[in-house]
């Protein structure tokens, strides 16, 4: 066998994962396959192959081997061309995955992440918090909804503006002792704790958004069912008399219990729809991200863990949580959606 062959055996048989793949690759384009058929088998690129050929064939065996010392540490401009198009191909990806890339196809390392971080934004790429998304979710369902509450907000502009009708997006939700704890910056090897006495300890908030005015109002509660919301929605209307509301929510089962059904037909009384002191909307199912209350939520749970520290108890806890929602004004892109145009 060809000493170069043999070179290339002992390698793939000793060598570093790395030195073996660049190794097999060579080995098996000096045998005469194609370059793609090589790339192939070994999940590289074309350009893999070709690079690490020509360097062996210059550079001999040594040429495979790993060398982080003395190696170039920049793309040249095609190079980079390259790997934008390659990363601008992936949905998702991490600057692990980025790093290992560019070692094997282009035996680059960079000793700064702010390198890599460069490359993906260049790529059009920002860094996000994943999103939990309902598989059942019917985006048809979703426009559509979309659809009807805009249509219903331009019919009854007029009456928005004066008051006279006011529209609101409603969600409950579940504050725990444990929601206070977050991430924090502190000494290493050292662990933060919180003392609670009761970790399961929780308070239940109805809080709703008016989409005009971007007025959020806050309740609390013992639960959320149908006793509590039908609470909530006289709560509404005692605080604003004069007004009549339209509530959209999502369908959760006191949303759409028998009680609270008869209660809205007693309210009602018998009124032509256009004039129901309180209508009721929901948003398509299965998409809870259509409600802006969601992102409300968040902000509160978010300043309370930013703010864990100055906490010792519960009370303290819903007490901050309370003081920093009640009265805001959100005017969210998820509200000014539905003014079209806008209010």
């Amino acid at each position: 066998m060809n000493k170069r062959y043999e070179d290339l055996e002992e390698l793939m048989s000793t060598g570093e994962a790395r030195e073996v793949k660049r190794a097999m690759a060579v080995r098996m384009s000096l045998l005469g396959f194609v370059r793609a058929e090589a790339a192939l088998a070994y999940c590289v690129s074309v350009q893999f192959v070709d690079k690490w050929k020509a360097i062996y064939l210059a550079s001999g065996v040594e040429g495979l081997k790993l060398a982080y010392k003395g190696s170039p540490g920049y793309l040249k401009p095609r190079e980079r061309e390259n790997v934008i198009n390659w990363i601008q191909e992936k949905k998702t990806i991490t600057i692990e995955e980025l790093k290992r890339y560019l070692k094997e196809e282009y035996d680059v390392f960079y000793s700064s992440n702010t390198s890599y971080t460069k490359l993906l934004e260049e790529a059009n790429l920002s860094y996000k918090k994943t999103h939990k998304e309902n598989s059942a979710k019917d985006e048809v369902k979703v426009e559509a909804k979309k659809k009807e509450i805009k249509d219903l907000i331009d019919k009854e502009r007029e009456q928005i503006e004066s008051g006279e009708v006011m529209y609101w997006m409603q969600d409950e939700s579940h504050q725990l002792w444990g929601d206070i704890c977050g991430y924090v910056w502190s000494k290493k090897g050292e662990r933060t704790s919180i003392k609670m006495s009761n970790y399961r300890t929780s308070q239940t908030w109805y809080g709703a958004v008016n989409i005009y005015t971007g007025e959020f109002i806050l309740d609390r509660a013992k639960k959320a069912d149908t006793k509590y919301t039908i609470d909530f929605i006289n709560w509404l209307i005692y605080r604003y008399k004069e007004a009549r509301h339209v509530i959209i929510w999502d369908g959760a089962s006191y949303h759409r219990s028998e009680g609270l059904r008869t209660y809205l037909e007693k309210l009602n009384g018998g009124l032509p729809e256009s004039e129901w002191k309180v209508r009721l909307l929901r948003f398509a199912p299965n998409a809870p991200e259509q409600n802006p209350v969601e992102d409300i939520w968040l902000q509160g749970k978010n300043w309370v863990r930013k703010n864990f520290h100055r906490l010792s108890s519960f009370k303290e806890v819903t007490s901050m949580f309370e003081t920093f929602l009640s009265g805001k004004v959100f005017k969210f892109n998820k509200i000014k959606q539905y003014l079209i145009p806008n209010i």
